[in-house]
């Protein structure tokens, strides 16, 4: 059997921001971009036990592993680790990209990829932070110590979804990235995710890891909810879309079977698409609130969108 040559200084950049500020949609943007001929992977951070981000990348061909239950920066670091070798040793990728939670924290993520076990076989690059400008304007957001420290963790703050922006979210960003200029080295204003590849190959400062070790992660105002469904269930859409509605979770993802064939329904506090979906099977359903979500009644709720005569 032939030995593969060792890993040596793969490209790795964290990817991160706060909850639906589309990171998935900037990563599936990156890879469409990759120089055809390098195998790229992604290691993505699902806040529930049931993650669909996964999925979408997977429907898309890439070499994915996934940490769920929100679990990749915690403190020891080991569901992390565990995930980065095996996915090291199954597809020897030649850039490695992660993609924590909306609420994962990416000071413990860079000083787990900055232990002795990996010196020499990750190459951290920068790590990129998007927001949605239109949070500058809401003060929950500025007070949010996770929110502020993933950009102060940031070498890169890439403004997002800015086609939903007024010219005073573009003023109060670029006075707001001005007042971080001493953490961030390079702003961008973009849209649709749209993420230059060659700002994957700027320099990661190690005087980000002075950001100490997290051991407890501020995830205790937000509320989880997962499941999974069968692969014969088919859902009423408009029931569903209806009850996401009245649910009005700050983020929702699900991959769904309807009479209108799978697709994917995707809702950041309120704003709710839908689209056709690939892959069929392994349908599933992820929401994080603020508010309180009693799950047996929620499950209940769900089944009572199923049709009747899936045929």
């Amino acid at each position: 059997m032939k030995n593969n040559p060792p890993l040596h200084d793969i490209p790795t950049n964290i990817i991160t921001g706060f909850l639906g500020v589309g990171k998935t949609t900037a990563i599936l943007n990156l890879l469409k971009n990759k120089p055809q001929a390098e195998r790229w992977s992604v290691l993505v951070n699902e806040a529930g036990k049931i993650g669909v981000d996964g999925k979408v990348m997977q429907s898309a061909g890439i070499s994915v592993k996934q940490v769920p239950g929100g679990c990749m920066c915690c403190a020891s670091g080991l569901p992390m680790q565990v995930a980065v070798n095996q996915l090291l040793i199954e597809s020897r990728p030649q850039r490695l990209l992660i993609e924590p939670s909306g609420m994962g924290h990416p000071a413990n993520i860079m000083k787990s990829l900055a232990a002795k076990e990996y010196k020499g076989v990750l190459d951290l690059r920068a790590c990129l932070c998007l927001i949605d400008p239109r949070h500058l304007s809401d003060q929950r957001y500025l007070d949010s110590e996770l929110f502020m420290d993933q950009i102060k963790a940031a070498d890169v703050l890439i403004a997002n979804k800015t086609d939903q922006c007024l010219q005073e979210d573009r003023q109060r960003f670029d006075q707001f990235a001005s007042s971080m200029k001493q953490s961030i080295e390079m702003t961008a204003w973009i849209s649709h995710g749209d993420i230059k590849p060659e700002w994957l190959d700027l320099e990661h400062h190690t005087n980000k890891n002075k950001f100490s070790r997290v051991d407890k992660i501020p995830h205790s105002n937000f509320e989880h909810f997962s499941t999974a469904f069968a692969d014969d269930s088919q859902f009423d859409l408009e029931l569903l879309l209806d009850l996401v509605r009245e649910l009005e979770p700050e983020r929702l993802k699900a991959i769904i079977n309807t009479e209108q064939g799978v697709v994917l329904i995707n809702s950041v506090n309120g704003d709710t698409t839908v689209s056709s979906f690939s892959m069929a099977g392994d349908y599933r359903l992820e929401a994080i609130s603020t508010k309180a979500l009693d799950h047996d009644l929620l499950k209940s709720r769900l089944a009572k969108c199923l049709l009747s005569n899936p045929d």
